[in-house]
């Protein structure tokens, strides 16, 4: 069995515990703590317009990044909002476009962890973007049968997906609905840069991500020697092993 196979099942198996109930992750699944060096985080629970500018309800850390603004919008034209705030059209295969900035490492890579809640009809997976690029990694995270048919029923779904782009501000996702009746409840983004020389994984210096990083990563953790700190916060803590696994399986 390949050393990266273990470490991704690792990784799926503290999902499956963090998701034992309905409800969004925090990106330290990913490596990173909300409120992190370099990183950005925005939520939105309660939409106001459908076609219009959306400012995030939950969250909006930083509420700017050199101007650039956090918004979500519905681009067709063939929504409206519900009186519990979703955005939602029962006649139209709806899209959206979210802009959030990011932090800005030149040459670098930007993570951005898109999470979505959505009741009935879901999305079409194949159409999901940011900044251009299809996601790296899919897990769903929760779903719960609301009836019998897709139209008055379906599912809500809770979903995560994570991306690797190119450092640029703002970074805009695209998605759309995968039929009619598609309703959008709830939406998280949170994006971390990373520096072009980054190499975490290559704790043992030798210039290659190779498994005897993982016993140099085990005694720079038990020497609290500075290659332990794998998530950017500074810090020596458990929270590195799994920012250690993402950053082995993504490679140099």
């Amino acid at each position: 069995m390949k050393l990266s196979h273990i470490f991704t099942t690792i990784g799926i198996v503290s999902f499956t515990f963090g998701a034992s109930g309905q409800g969004f992750v925090p990106p330290a699944q990913f490596g990173w703590d909300r409120g992190d060096p370099n990183t950005t985080h925005y939520e939105w629970d309660d939409f106001t317009s459908a076609t219009g500018d959306n400012a995030p309800d939950i969250a909006a850390v930083p509420a700017d990044v050199a101007g650039v603004l956090p918004n979500l919008l519905e681009s067709t034209g063939g929504a409206f909002v519900t009186s519990t705030g979703n955005i939602y059209s029962i006649n139209s295969v709806i899209e959206f476009e979210i802009t959030v900035p990011a932090i800005v490492q030149p040459g670098g890579t930007t993570d951005v962890v898109l999470q979505t809640r959505t009741q009935g009809r879901e999305i079409d997976e194949t159409t999901i973007l940011a900044s251009g690029q299809p996601p790296v990694e899919t897990i769903e995270l929760y779903r719960f049968q609301l009836g019998p048919d897709d139209i008055f029923g379906g599912f809500l779904v809770d979903v995560v997906h994570r991306f690797e782009v190119d450092n640029a501000n703002p970074v805009v996702i695209t998605f759309a609905a995968a039929d009619t009746s598609l309703s959008l409840d709830r939406v998280s983004v949170d994006t971390r840069a990373r520096a072009a020389d980054s190499c975490a994984a290559d704790t043992n210096g030798d210039g290659a991500v190779t498994p005897a990083d993982f016993n140099a990563w085990i005694l720079a953790f038990n020497t609290q020697a500075p290659e332990c700190d794998q998530n950017g916060d500074a810090l020596c803590t458990p929270a590195d092993f799994n920012a250690w696994i993402l950053n082995f399986n993504t490679g140099c």
